[in-house]
């Protein structure tokens, strides 16, 4: 045991993981008015996961006018289509902004939707940090 310990003492998180596979994506889109926009990868790619995940989204839109960041946590059960603790924060929020909502279908692909707000066209970035167990 104290073998292991002094292999792994000084090491990062980044450079050795034991038990845990941890991803960070970036994810993008943009609403024009009141429409909604799923938010996609640089591909226009929904990402997919593979097992039970813990997420945490960082969600900041910017219009001309208008200004909203969030913070959304849960945890997304493999094979389905629940999310259990799900916890929105809000940051900014100019104007009244609807927040923004995570979902997964049962095949596991990641639904980051954002809404616009009347006369404005928003730009999304969304940085979401993935932990699968």
């Amino acid at each position: 045991m104290s073998d292991l310990f002094t292999k792994l003492h000084g090491t990062t998180t980044d450079s050795f993981k034991i038990g845990l596979k941890n991803v960070r994506l970036a994810l993008t889109g943009t609403t024009d008015g009141v429409t909604s926009a799923v938010l996609k990868n640089r591909d226009n790619e929904n990402f997919s996961v593979v097992s039970t995940v813990f997420f945490t989204a960082y969600v900041i839109g910017r219009g001309t006018d208008n200004s909203a960041a969030y913070e959304i946590k849960g945890c997304y059960i493999e094979g389905t289509t629940t999310i259990s603790g799900y916890v929105v924060n809000t940051y900014v929020d100019s104007v009244g902004f609807t927040d923004p909502s995570i979902s997964f279908n049962s095949s596991g692909e990641l639904f980051v939707e954002c809404f616009g707000v009347a006369d404005d066209t928003v730009s999304w970035t969304a940085v979401v940090d993935v932990v699968a167990v």
